[in-house]
């Protein structure tokens, strides 16, 4: 059966929605084709270009979003959807992939900036903001050697979801995530952090004590919600009111 997401992608590319739902029930062998075509010695040169390159990973992403209302009931069945309905009015996504969660907190009524690299997801991503209803959504694309964001901007809300174990520098990715947290916000991180699989060869596994030590901002921060490496909810701290 196929589902909103296939559905989408199949108007997006002009094929027919059968082609696309083929390449959804196979993405573990699209990702292992597609990066081992991607060219580099290490680890950190294929993933310099895999996600700007690679259009198979978009199976991969529709699989595991589905629809805006798969992924709805997804964060609520996982504890997140109490912490996104309550997010607070300026809404960051780093890594947004395909643009569903971005396209709910925008249902919300949030002012929302999406965050990824120049690449298959976030074409999708652009087009079905533009043609779907949600032109508003601020996009902004970033290099995936490091994480610029635009200056002087925080955030009520930074979220990022099954992203962290792609990139190439978790540690300072996640500083400046943290940095753009307005005070009394949340930086909220889900991690794929389950054992490094043969059919996801892009992933490293993240520790998010490691990360909290190497992030002075993140140190800074109170832990809100600990579970393990997978879900970490942090909060920055008021501003201090002067004397």
């Amino acid at each position: 059966m196929t589902t909103e997401l296939v559905q989408l992608f199949a108007e997006f590319v002009d094929v027919p929605e059968e082609e696309i739902q083929r390449g959804v029930e196979n993405f573990a062998a699209a990702n292992v084709h597609e990066w081992a075509r991607t060219s580099g010695e290490s680890w950190a040169d294929k993933a310099a270009t895999f996600y700007s390159t690679a259009p198979g990973y978009v199976f991969d992403l529709i699989h595991g979003n589905k629809s805006r209302e798969h992924l709805r009931e997804v964060y609520q069945r996982y504890g997140h959807w109490d912490y996104i309905a309550n997010s607070g009015q300026d809404v960051l996504e780093f890594g947004g992939g395909l643009g569903m969660a971005c396209s709910i907190f925008r249902d919300l009524g949030r002012r929302v900036t999406y965050v990824d690299v120049d690449g298959p997801a976030s074409q999708f991503a652009r087009w079905y903001f533009g043609t779907k209803g949600y032109p508003d959504i601020e996009v902004c694309l970033v290099e995936p050697e490091e994480l610029v964001l635009p200056e002087n901007r925080q955030w009520d809300f930074v979220f990022s979801d099954s992203v962290i174990e792609h990139l190439i520098d978790p540690v300072g990715t996640v500083e400046t995530l943290a940095r753009a947290v307005k005070p009394g916000g949340l930086l909220y991180l889900i991690i794929d952090a389950h054992a490094v699989d043969p059919a996801f060869p892009m992933h490293r596994h993240i520790f998010i004590d490691e990360l909290i030590d190497a992030c002075p901002t993140l140190r800074e921060m109170t832990r809100v919600r600990h579970e393990g490496d997978v879900v970490n909810a942090f909060r920055r701290q008021l501003a201090a009111t002067p004397a």
